[in-house]
């Protein structure tokens, strides 16, 4: 029994989901042949990998998380379009403990889908979350541009999902307009800037 009135995923958005994980696999893959960097392919080869393996969890619209924020005196409101779930759940049997991990993606459906096909806004979303992975020389990333662990994080899933979108065929300069609002993650640092040398 479906918890809501109507089925979240239907056939159509479906078909149109694998269409897109098979779409954004081969892109990333490419990626990864085309670089001579061993820590990028290292990185591609994680990124394929959790666009090939990774669940997707959906929920309706109505449950989206807020956060009220302050940056330099002004309020805005953040809203939670998608998260990359990693839990570890202890589980006992008899004298033996066993640890069980969970890794999904958990996201509102109306965000990703117009109708049966997928929104431009929801392919970004879900590059962004397939892009959160462990991934090597993360600290040395934050310590180069000044950022902290969670904003290096965010930065490379930010930017795994531009190099997607663009080797996908959208355009570069309508790509940064999917990054408005992000300041909240980001304060100062000039983080569109990163993402725009990256796709260049």
């Amino acid at each position: 029994m479906w918890p809501f009135s109507k089925k979240i995923i239907t056939k159509r958005r479906k078909h149109a989901l694998d269409n897109f994980r098979k779409k954004a696999f081969l892109a990333v893959k490419e990626l990864e042949k085309n670089t001579k960097n061993e820590t990028l392919k290292h990185v591609y080869s994680r990124f394929a990998d959790s666009i090939a393996n990774t669940p997707i969890l959906f929920y309706p619209r109505h449950t989206l998380r807020t956060t009220v924020y302050n940056i330099g005196g002004r309020l805005g409101m953040s809203v939670v379009r998608g998260e990359h779930v990693n839990s570890i759940k202890v589980v006992q049997k008899g004298r033996e403990r066993f640890l069980i991990k969970s890794d999904y993606i958990n996201l509102p459906a109306e965000h990703i889908f117009n109708g049966d096909e997928l929104s431009i806004q929801g392919i970004f979303t879900l590059c962004h979350e397939y892009g959160h992975f462990p991934k090597p020389g993360l600290l040395e990333f934050a310590q180069s541009l000044g950022l902290n662990l969670e904003q290096a994080e965010e930065l490379t899933a930010d930017i795994l999902a531009a190099k997607v979108a663009v080797k996908l065929g959208y355009p570069k300069e309508n790509v940064l307009g999917h990054f408005r609002g992000r300041e909240v993650v980001y304060g100062d640092k000039p983080f569109q800037e990163y993402i725009l040398k990256s796709v260049s």
